[in-house]
């Protein structure tokens, strides 16, 4: 009886440390912010991920002028990520060459084909 009580106890603290883990653990299919900035020398890169819609559309405005008030050389904007667009989300990035105007070595856009792309056109026609 003391040995099956013992096994049973260990079983159990066996179970609560895998809960524990698992609870630690960052989900596969865990949600990318919709805007990430970094630096990338003398360049900020700001990449969108998922889709750009007027609520993102606003994210990237803001997080680009706080990029801008840094004195960045080049700033990028990547769309490669982007899997959907509305025409107010690609209004945004109208809005951003704007803020760009004072930087030395302008805005730049990174797409591939697809969503990105789309959306840049759309935005300048």
């Amino acid at each position: 009886v003391d040995r099956s009580v013992t096994i049973l106890q260990q079983d159990r603290h066996r179970t609560a440390d895998l809960l524990r883990q698992a609870a630690s653990m960052t989900p596969v299919a865990a949600r990318r912010a919709p805007v990430t900035v970094r630096t990338k020398g003398a360049a900020a890169v700001l990449e969108l991920s998922d889709a750009l819609d007027s609520s993102v559309g606003q994210i990237l405005i803001e997080k680009l002028r706080e990029a801008v008030s840094s004195g960045p050389e080049r700033v990028d904007i990547d769309l490669r990520g982007l899997v959907s667009w509305t025409p107010e989300g690609a209004g945004a990035l109208v809005t951003c060459r704007e803020i760009c105007r004072e930087v030395p070595d302008g805005l730049h856009f990174r797409t591939g084909r697809g969503a990105g792309r789309e959306a840049l056109l759309a935005a300048y026609s």
